[in-house]
């Protein structure tokens, strides 16, 4: 059907998005924990390509890879997807665009992002900025079930900002197959061929999809989300140091060539538990994939105002935390008698994951380091 031609297209251009932003954000946050929601991001930079024009419209389409050029296009494309999200207990997505208060927003622009993005733009007075910081903080804490607290410092703000994007992502499910907690040991995590660290590491021996990936040097694991679509894919390279050659590989590799190389299989996995939270201010980042009109005074967003004053980007903030665990939220004892079995993912060095439902990637991060 073209409604899944359409989710497949949009899946495409998503993914390559997302590997485009991660290898900018590896290449300025050597060693960290990095973990970003693309489609998060890719949708609140969406609004505001509803509301620009010319030049600056241009830049986005091909920096964001969008499906279209086309307004309403465009819009349809992310509607379906974050309607999806809209009542997820597992996902909580605060987007939002703040503009300065005073300037009245075009009624085509304001419709189309309350109808397909389920969206404001929303007025504040930026030159208060302990107020402003202030609401904006307690409008994502709201969205985000108070887990993403104080996003934006007042500093960040002033009487000169005009438009501040938002975005902030808080992912917690539980796993179809939960990990036995008196499993959980401590074992070494490697950060690499000299350095290693003790982290409670979760066991757990059952039937996932799971894939040999000769041509990455590397193996993957499929764990699904319980009362979902939603799974987490784990890339695992075969080697302590691999995780670098395997990021450049990805860049060419399609993630379906991934999925399709899954099959079904029992396994034992190792895997570290761990709490990840990623905060990044994304302008100098937009500014290296090609996106410079929109924070310069050559920005166009005559489609998003009535009156034809400048108005450009200031910041564009996001953070993202992800809870693994376990169990997820809720208690499960589970008893598994062991088998002889062949297969082995033992996640005890860096390693690569995406979090997707049907190939949209929600969530994209690497584990290097042990908070």
């Amino acid at each position: 059907s073209s409604d899944s031609n359409n989710v497949a297209e949009f899946s495409r251009h998503l993914a390559t998005f997302s590997i485009n932003l991660y290898s900018k954000l590896i290449a300025q946050k050597p060693n960290q924990n990095i973990i970003f929601s693309p489609f998060s991001i890719q949708s609140c930079a969406a609004m505001a390509r509803l509301g620009a024009s010319g030049e600056t419209a241009a830049q986005l389409d091909q920096g964001l890879g969008l499906i279209s050029t086309n307004e309403a296009q465009i819009a349809e494309s992310f509607h379906n997807v974050l309607a999806e999200y809209e009542n997820s207990s597992i996902v909580h997505i605060a987007n939002k665009i703040y503009i300065m208060s005073g300037f009245e927003l075009k009624d085509e622009f304001s419709s189309l992002i309350s109808k397909q993005f389920l969206s404001a733009v929303e007025p504040v007075n930026f030159a208060e900025n302990v107020q402003a910081a202030g609401q904006i903080n307690s409008w994502v804490e709201q969205r985000t079930n108070n887990l993403i607290k104080n996003l934006v410092p007042p500093s960040a703000l002033d009487k000169d900002s005009r438009l501040v994007l938002i975005n902030a992502i808080h992912f917690k499910g539980n796993w179809v197959h939960q990990f036995p907690e008196h499993n959980t040991r401590n074992e070494r995590f490697h950060l690499n061929d000299a350095d290693s660290i003790e982290v409670p590491m979760m066991n757990l021996k059952k039937r996932f999809r799971y894939a040999n990936l000769v041509d990455l040097d590397a193996t993957a694991l499929e764990l699904p989300y319980k009362d979902s679509d939603l799974s987490m894919l784990i890339v695992l390279p075969n080697s302590k140091t691999g995780l670098s050659q395997l990021e450049e590989k990805l860049r060419s590799t399609p993630l379906t060539q991934i999925t399709g190389a899954l099959y079904s299989t029992e396994v034992i996995v190792k895997l570290p538990k761990f709490k990840s939270e990623f905060e990044v201010e994304l302008t100098d980042t937009f500014k290296q994939l090609g996106m410079t009109h929109l924070f310069s005074s050559k920005a166009d967003f005559s489609k998003m105002i009535k009156s034809p004053e400048q108005l450009q980007i200031s910041r564009i903030i996001h953070k993202a935390f992800i809870d693994v665990n376990e169990r997820g939220t809720e208690a499960a004892a589970a008893t598994g008698k062991c088998e002889n079995v062949t297969l082995a993912f033992i996640g005890c060095m860096p390693l690569f994951y995406v979090c997707s439902r049907c190939l949209s990637i929600l969530i994209c991060s690497n584990l290097v380091a042990m908070v």
